[in-house]
């Protein structure tokens, strides 16, 4: 059965043998294996050969250099699991619906994913582990899938079993007496709910189990009385209170309360408020995000067949950095390959008729995961082959990230041409481009713009004056910088819409996205590049060198049908602009120049001492940009782009929050707001409620409300008043709020 075991796991050199003690042995000397050291691991097979002499188990190693996560079900003869158990066991095993197998017993169950925890957890019955444990495997599938990845799942998953925070269960006052508390919850827009859960009939409300249903009666109780043993007394007067795993114990019931205590807001001070909620209530709100559908983009369909390798030096090193990676993906070997040879030679040569160097802006999009780092490993390994021979090829090398734009333009004063891989580019690229982006952020948001087009013979960036003298910088002419940024689809998507992409920092980025899943392991991963090869990266160095010592610059003539295509192509890209919307004009409006660029670094791979770009150079050039602008707006045609109902949400509270604090009295009563709150800068949920539950996106999905309520809260955006401090202060049981530090 070891043959049904997952291929991608068999590949690894992670395993361990064990006899019926389950403690793991080293499959190649017998002695006691480590989960934390990899010399006592082996390969799948020598692990098998070992375990088939001995009659042992074979058994998988944790660690945190791969992206595994495994589920075990624990169901053992002398522990069996309940009815529950067995229940959320198989619900657990329908949702992650990945590779799944039996336990060496029959009875326990083990799901393997892609994805990781923050830390083990262990929970009635489920145990979860990334790292630092192993797992005998059996071969014995449940479902015979392939490993899927689930870490939205994963963080699902170990938000309800990480343990809870620990508070002592301090005894209060009770403000008021049974009858009347009930009243009050049974009087509450949430009163229907209330009854149901008192007459045990949870499943009505969606509840899967009845210990959920416990929680939620236990909280609402908990809202209404700083007593625990009100609280307590109260539950065991319900049909839930009333089952058989509450009577004659506490136990549950009180891990239940230190949650829910552990999460009630902490007493606001109301006067310090003041101030800042007067700023809240004269500052302009952003208008809420209009739907991307809106923005119409015209290109219809994808862009069909994959690209070859471009010819030359590119497309060479293109394969020996795929064929060379742990994990090879062809889009992570060629936005290396671009970028390692635009990063060399981006200030020696210049494009013809738009006279800009050569330097690139490219971001490589993937999962987390499939071997994003292979590009970077790949260029490592080439830059120390020829290192020895070329000491200075190190000033290619430009710095992982930048502080300001300061920093960025001083670097250049060492270094006037260089590539940076930049991990995590998307969340640099929504970080420099916020309206809250800091000085030194939309500094550096600035150069970026500009550095651009400024690596020609004709480009600078000029004198930059600081009181402090060591910051001041000097004039820099034809600056260089080759970006090669990584990020998920997720955040590089999730961050645009339609202003960042008329910003113009967006359209100058060269998109290439895999969309793939994560490939097997290579197992001739790390292997040395050709003499051959090297050579040929060697002479574009020297050349690069060379030219940059002297100040010389070498221009990168068309062939006439290239130079015949790339007019076309900007025709075409003409057409866009004038036919399209404000999002597609900027999307079309670099693509030209991304094309000529693109087509002149594989000219200069080709024949560094006479480059010459070709028809065949210039038409893949044209199909690669086109790929790009395509990844970006095939992505607002399907409406993928933005934060969509999430940001929609949060922008819709904050202009109701901003819109109540501005309110004069007289109007606050319109919404029926009580009349404690009709000064002041507290806010009552009855307005929030009453003010947006007939605005989208809280229309359709009522939910939300809540749970963005509840992410501006974790946020610090806003601030709960506890319910002890409303009554006391304004006399009525009700949820409240307040703007917070972070608004």
């Amino acid at each position: 059965m070891r043959n049904n075991i997952p291929l991608e796991l068999q590949q690894l050199p992670q395993w361990v043998v064990a006899a019926a003690d389950k403690k793991p042995l080293d499959p190649k000397t017998g002695g006691a294996a480590s989960v934390t050291d990899s010399t006592t691991w082996a390969a799948f097979d020598v692990a098998c050969a070992y375990a088939d002499q001995y009659g042992l188990r074979v058994g998988f190693v944790l660690a945190e250099s791969d992206p595994y996560t495994i589920i075990d079900l624990d169901d053992k003869a002398e522990r069996p699991a309940t009815d529950e158990q067995k229940a959320r066991f198989a619900k657990i095993i329908e949702k992650f619906d990945s590779y799944t197998e039996r336990s060496q017993s029959g009875r326990g169950v083990h799901i393997v994913v892609r994805g990781k925890m923050p830390a083990g957890v262990h929970r009635d019955g489920v145990e979860v582990y990334s790292s630092a444990r192993y797992m005998i495997c059996t071969g014995d599938v449940m479902r015979p899938l392939e490993i899927a990845a689930r870490q939205d799942l994963l963080d699902v998953l170990y938000g309800e079993m990480k343990p809870a925070p620990q508070v002592d269960l301090e005894e209060r006052e009770e403000l008021q007496d049974d009858a009347g508390l009930v009243e009050m919850a049974m009087r509450a827009i949430d009163g229907d709910k209330f009854n149901l859960l008192c007459a045990g009939e949870w499943a009505a409300l969606g509840y899967e189990s009845a210990s959920e249903a416990d929680h939620a009666l236990l909280a609402i109780l908990a809202f209404y009385s700083p007593s625990n043993e009100q609280v307590k007394r109260l539950f065991r007067m319900s049909a839930l209170g009333k089952r058989d795993k509450h009577r004659g114990t506490d136990y549950r019931i009180d891990l239940a309360l230190r949650k829910i205590r552990a999460n009630e807001p902490v007493p606001v001070d109301l006067e310090a408020m003041e101030e800042l909620a007067a700023q809240v209530a004269t500052a302009p709100q952003a208008p809420i995000p209009a739907p991307s559908h809106s923005l119409a983009p015209r290109l219809e369909g994808p862009v069909t067949g994959e690209l070859p390798p471009p010819p030359g030096l590119v497309g060479e090193l293109a394969q020996y950095i795929y064929s060379s990676a742990i994990r090879p993906v062809p889009e992570v070997a060629l936005a290396a390959a671009l970028g390692l040879v635009a990063g060399v030679a981006g200030r020696t040569y210049y494009t013809s008729g738009l006279p800009t160097g050569l330097n690139l802006y490219l971001i490589l999009l993937a999962k987390t995961g499939i071997g994003k780092e292979g590009g970077k490993q790949g260029i490592n390994r080439l830059l120390s082959e020829i290192s020895p021979s070329i000491p200075t090829v190190s000033r290619f090398i430009g710095p992982t990230s930048f502080a300001s734009g300061q920093a960025l333009v001083k670097h250049f004063e060492e270094r006037p041409c260089f590539y940076s891989v930049l991990d995590e580019f998307g969340h640099t690229l929504k970080r420099i481009t916020t309206p809250k982006a800091s000085g030194a952020e939309q500094a550096l948001h600035s150069e970026l713009l500009a550095l651009y087009s400024r690596s020609g013979p004709d480009g600078f960036v000029g004198v930059q004056a600081y009181s402090d003298k060591e910051k001041n910088t000097a004039v820099v002419r034809a600056p260089s910088l080759t970006i090669i940024g990584e990020s998920t689809p997720e955040v590089f998507f999730g961050c645009l819409d339609s202003a960042l992409v008329q910003d113009g920092l967006v359209p100058r980025l060269l998109v290439i996205e895999y969309t793939g899943g994560r490939p097997p392991r290579n197992r001739y991963a790390g292997g040395k590049p050709d003499a051959a090869l090297v050579r040929r990266f060697a002479d574009l160095v020297t050349l690069a060198i060379h030219g940059e010592q002297n100040g010389s610059f070498t221009k990168v003539p068309l062939a006439a049908d290239a130079e015949a295509l790339l007019d076309a192509f900007d025709r075409e890209c003409d057409d866009h602009i004038n036919g399209g919307n404000a999002a597609e004009v900027q999307l079309w409006n670099r693509a030209h120049l991304n094309a000529l660029k693109v087509a002149s670094v594989i000219g200069v791979g080709c024949n560094p001492y006479q480059p010459l770009v070709t028809v065949e150079h210039a038409r893949w050039a044209v199909e690669f940009v086109r790929r790009s602008v395509h990844a970006v707006q095939s992505r607002f045609d399907k409406g993928e782009v933005g934060g969509g109902d999430g940001a929609k949400a949060e922008a819709a509270i904050r202009t109701a929050v901003a819109d109540f604090l501005a309110m004069p009295p007289e109007k606050r009563e319109t919404y029926k707001t009580p009349k404690a709150f009709q000064t002041g800068s507290v806010i009552p949920h009855s307005y929030l409620y009453a003010k947006l539950k007939r605005v989208q996106p809280f229309k359709d999905e009522r939910r939300l409300l809540d749970e963005t309520l509840k992410a501006l809260l974790e946020a610090g955006a806003l601030q709960q008043l506890p319910p002890q401090q409303v009554r006391e202060k304004f006399k009525l049981d009700t949820k409240a709020y307040c703007v917070g530090h972070s608004w």
